[in-house]
């Protein structure tokens, strides 16, 4: 499938000219080859009050519905054009958006015009949306991969991480988990790392995650397929008080109960210590 050039802009909803304070609130993209032109903007007005706090959301949603307005006359302009096959005007629809995109002291601005090669253009903007303005990148599946990296890089430092592979560890009759970390001689496992994200911003999704895993210690001990000697390092929420850091307490404790050693992702040290075969 033929790729084809695209640009695209951040908008960024930027209310107080002052303090240069912004939120990435949405994406528009531009492909002039075919005159595909479209836009995403973020509907969820609680995350603008969340981060300013003192502004009335109605202000946020009077510029978002003013600027909606622009960018559908542009839609609207395009599509005649680009509804018979052919599309000639190249040159135009890199002028509109240049125009669209120019530099402007007002709450919707755009951060620059960035290119893109896409074979699907709206799918590509699916996806620029998804990772600039709904930041999917923060989900735990990724920072526990993030976190996972850390903890390989800890242990090539200390020249250890040729001691440890990826491994399942039970078997399918029974039961069975995966760990990024295990150390394995003569067929025996006797150590397993597991870095494990419990920072999430709903402290029912830090116990949910924590749970799923200490229900997998619980099952795999239970049937005599854990190796003695296991270690999570742990991310936990920032704070030292609330929900968040209760339930992360919670879970936690319930690992140490288990045999688990539990200890802070950035304790390089006892990391190390850990993963030291004697």
């Amino acid at each position: 499938m033929k790729k084809h050039l695209c640009q695209y802009a951040i908008v960024r909803f930027l209310p107080y000219r002052e303090t240069g304070e912004f939120a990435n609130v949405g994406i528009v993209l531009m492909c002039p080859e075919t005159g595909y032109f479209d836009f995403r903007l973020l509907t969820k007005v609680r995350r603008i009050t969340a981060f300013f706090e003192e502004l009335d959301a109605g202000i946020y949603r009077g510029a978002r519905n003013d600027f909606k307005k622009e960018l559908v006359r542009i839609q609207d302009f395009l599509a005649p054009k680009t509804d018979t096959p052919g599309f000639t005007d190249t040159e135009l629809a890199r002028h509109l958006f240049a125009e669209l995109t120019r530099p402007r002291e007002v709450m919707m601005r755009f951060e620059g015009v960035r290119v893109v090669l896409a074979d699907d253009p709206a799918h590509e903007l699916d996806g620029l949306f998804a990772h600039y303005v709904e930041r999917n990148f923060s989900t735990r599946a990724y920072q526990e991969k993030l976190l996972e990296k850390t903890v390989h890089k800890v242990l090539q430092g200390a020249h250890l991480n040729k001691q440890y592979k990826p491994q399942t560890i039970g078997n399918a009759a029974t039961y069975h988990a995966r760990f990024p970390f295990v150390n394995t001689q003569d067929g025996k496992v006797l150590r397993a790392i597991k870095p494990l994200h419990l920072a999430q911003d709903d402290p029912a999704q830090i116990f949910d995650h924590g749970w799923a895993w200490l229900g997998k210690i619980e099952k795999l001990r239970a049937l005599h397929l854990l190796p003695e000697r296991v270690l999570f390092p742990v991310q936990g929420p920032a704070e030292q008080r609330g929900e968040r850091f209760d339930t992360f307490q919670e879970i936690t404790h319930k690992l140490a109960d288990e045999g688990v050693v539990v200890v802070a992702a950035t304790q390089v040290d006892r990391i190390i210590e850990f993963a030291t075969v004697q």
